[in-house]
């Protein structure tokens, strides 16, 4: 009767489900706080259309069915809230969101939440009349207990504006074990298989160029055309996204998801996001977000010891390690 397919979602490889599991679930009120504020403030910054009170109206007054009620306790309600005003962010442009009630342990069924909030229903029982649910969507299931899942690392990068046009350097030096040794890089595999988000070209289709120093690995918008074509919003506070990939046909093969946001000459911090495999937590959240708020080494301590990623966590400098 019941389908129990965790995969009921879009492809999720960022590390925004841990986080945001972390401010719901870990025991520490001054930890959950902390995070919501990172979770928060960052949301700030892609200027989400719906104001949080609007969204959790919408979302409160939602009943579902007499036989499939609709319910979410408070802590819930607030993870949704958030997922709902990033899923229609311009960045992230999402037309729909469904949210499952938190009595359903399932990935089938719930609300279905539109960009404009509107509502309607999805039934879980295969016999139901309304029960399918595009994969492409984003999802939250608060009723499935969260799998573990490693925190995905992020690695040293900065960006400048020289003679390379908008130039950013990664430091990849501790992703040896995982394909990322500087010396072995492959620059026309990697402008190849490599994109720009909310793009179906390849890097070197753009004319983006990529190089190494050491351990460091470059990429730079230089071309004049491109420069002209992509730098306004590249030195916007919303910047542009790029993943950089070598081998696309393997799911388990690392990836480094860059947000190339550079407006002056002086080196700035970016981010460079490593996407180690899938971290929907067993289908507990669904998100093509491949980015999460930048926290501090300390936090990031207490998150690696606990939750999810507590067995199996591993630290950027434990990947070298562990080769």
């Amino acid at each position: 009767m019941f389908d129990n397919d965790h995969s009921c979602g879009v492809e999720t490889t960022g590390p925004l489900p841990l986080f945001l599991h972390a401010a719901l679930r870990h025991p520490e009120w001054a930890v959950r706080e902390r995070l919501w504020n990172k979770l928060n403030s960052w949301l700030d910054t892609y200027g989400p259309r719906h104001n949080p009170e609007e969204v959790e109206s919408v979302i409160r007054n939602f009943r579902g069915t007499p036989l499939e009620p609709f319910i979410l306790d408070q802590a819930n309600l607030r993870a949704a809230v958030f997922l709902a005003r990033l899923a229609f962010t311009r960045k992230e442009g999402q037309t729909r969101i469904r949210i499952n009630s938190l009595d359903n342990p399932l990935s089938r069924g719930g609300m279905v939440l539109t960009h404009n909030l509107k509502t309607y229903f999805i039934e879980r029982l295969v016999s139901g009349k309304y029960t399918r649910s595009p994969k492409t969507h984003w999802v939250f299931n608060p009723g499935r207990e969260p799998e573990e899942a490693k925190y995905p690392p992020s690695l040293p990068a900065r960006g400048w504006i020289g003679d390379h046009g908008y130039e950013a350097s990664i430091d990849v030096g501790d992703l040896d074990a995982a394909g990322w040794d500087s010396k072995n890089i492959s620059i026309p595999d990697l402008l190849n298989h490599s994109n720009l988000v909310g793009s179906n070209h390849s890097l070197i289709h753009l004319g983006i160029d990529a190089w190494t120093v050491g351990s460091r690995l470059h990429i730079a918008v230089a071309r004049p055309e491109l420069m002209i074509q992509l730098g306004p919003q590249i030195a916007s506070p919303e910047g542009i996204w790029i993943i950089l990939d070598q081998h696309p046909e393997y799911l388990e093969s690392a990836k480094i998801s860059l947000h190339l946001g550079i407006s002056t000459e002086t080196p700035k911090p970016l981010t460079a996001q490593v996407v180690l495999g899938l971290t929907d937590l067993g289908g507990w959240i669904h998100t093509s977000c491949g980015f999460a708020p930048r926290v501090e080494p300390d936090l990031l301590e207490v998150l690696n010891q606990w939750g999810p990623s507590s067995i199996h966590g591993q630290k950027p400098q434990d990947l070298k390690k562990a080769a």
